[in-house]
Parts: C-alpha cells; sequence; structure tokens
C-alpha cells in the first residue's frame, strides 16, 4: 500500500488528455505523482480548499456540506483517519472498478465504519482534513504506464488485457495516459 496526499489541480493542455487534473503526491517517494481528471469546478474547489489562506465554514456553498459531514463526526467523537482506493472485481459487469473508501476511527483509534464514497470526495475530505490517501498495490499497479511501451510490436510479448473502470468516466485510464506523457498528435 502506499500513501498519497493531494498536491493541487493544475490544467493538462500537452497530454493525452485535455482538462484539469488533481495531483496526488507519493508521501514515501516525492518523484511519484499520480494525476486523475476533473471537472473545472471540481478543480478550483480543492485548490480552494488546499491554499491556507481560504477559510470555509458551514456557510460556504458546497464546502459547507463537507464541513459539516466533519463537524458531526466530531461531535459524535469520531474522525476520518484514511482514505483507501483499491480496486474491487464487480461479479455483475465481470470487471474491476474503482472502489473508494473511508475509515471513520472512534477517539481510541479503532475503525468504527468503513464508508464508500465518490472520488471527488475523497480528494475533497482527503484536502480539508489532511489525511493520507491510501492507494493498493494492485490498484497502483494498473496506473502505471509500461516501461516497454517503446519497443516494435512485434518484439512485446503478448499481454492479457488489463480491465477497462467503467466507473468515473475510465478515470484511472485517463489518468495511466496523462502519467505515461504521450503527447497529442
Amino acid at each position: 500500500m502506499n500513501k498519497f496526499e493531494v498536491v493541487k489541480c493544475i490544467d493538462m493542455k500537452e497530454s493525452d488528455y485535455d482538462g484539469p487534473c488533481v495531483i496526488l503526491g507519493c508521501k514515501s517517494d516525492p518523484s511519484m505523482l499520480l494525476f486523475f481528471p476533473v471537472n473545472k469546478d471540481s478543480s478550483k474547489m480543492i485548490n480552494y480548499v488546499l491554499d491556507e489562506d481560504n477559510e470555509y465554514d458551514i456557510n460556504t456553498n458546497v464546502l459547507g456540506i463537507y464541513k459539516t459531514m466533519i463537524d458531526s463526526w466530531n461531535a459524535s467523537d469520531r474522525f476520518l483517519s484514511g482514505i483507501i482506493m483499491d480496486n474491487i472485481w464487480d461479479e455483475e459487469i465481470k470487471d474491476d472498478i474503482l472502489s473508494i473508501r473511508l475509515a471513520i476511527s472512534d477517539q481510541s483509534g479503532e475503525i468504527d465504519s468503513m464508508v464508500h464514497v465518490n472520488f471527488l470526495h475523497a480528494i475533497l475530505l482527503s484536502a480539508m482534513q489532511d489525511v493520507g490517501i491510501i492507494i493498493s498495490d494492485r490498484l497502483l499497479s494498473k496506473m502505471v504506464p509500461d516501461n516497454d511501451e517503446d519497443e516494435d510490436e512485434e518484439e512485446k510479448p503478448k499481454k492479457k488485457k488489463i480491465p477497462h473502470f467503467p466507473e468515473d468516466k475510465k478515470i484511472v485510464d485517463i489518468a495511466k495516459k496523462i502519467m505515461s506523457g504521450k503527447t497529442k498528435e
């Protein structure tokens, strides 16, 4: 498992993807960055939260919902202790899907519950609470670009086709393309 933190959102214009991305930086290896596509409104909101000069409370438009959620956990002596991203097999569609869960712990540090959320909720809560995101080795290996992309097609060994993620608009596939550094032709 690898722990990442939300760094910031940027606009990508020179890669296979043209649009805003959120960057997750690996805490143990600063040279490893993951790029995930997000929409413009989400990127502005994430950067707003990451800017230390900005303040937000329960009256701050959409962020107020997240602040209320955090306040309710605190009121019941609970807190967000971690965020876990993994891929799981979905028997109905016969494919892997992205699974993101929040670990909510009690004051003694024991996990009280695991709550499934979508990608944006996880990123915003991670940024608001300065909580790391743990990405499983299995998911990370699916997102890292292949090292042998420059080999001739004939020299490449036949690989088993890796399943795509049908949810979150193929976010993992887009992230892999961004991280491979391929430019548009």
